[in-house]
């Protein structure tokens, strides 16, 4: 169930991380007025950054092939 729940979680840390420098790089909000939003949002990319990195070892060319079967059978689902 926890595998099922990272994906979702992972995509709403990187949304949160895109807002973020999108705010940022339109100069609505300085990083140094909000510090704690800042490192909560540092922390949420370190986080994604971690996810993919294990996610992309696993799809490796070694890798699981239990996690890769199910990936192609959610891709298969959908129609891609």
């Amino acid at each position: 169930m926890l595998s099922r729940m990272l994906g979702p979680l992972s995509v709403l840390c990187l949304g949160a991380v895109v807002l973020f420098v999108f705010f940022s790089a339109l100069g609505e909000i300085s990083p140094g007025e909000v510090r704690g939003p800042a490192i909560v949002v540092a922390a949420l990319a370190a986080l994604f950054t971690i996810r993919a990195l294990i996610v992309r070892h696993e799809l490796g060319e070694n890798g699981n092939r239990n996690m890769l079967r199910s990936v192609n059978s959610l891709r298969e689902r959908r129609g891609f």
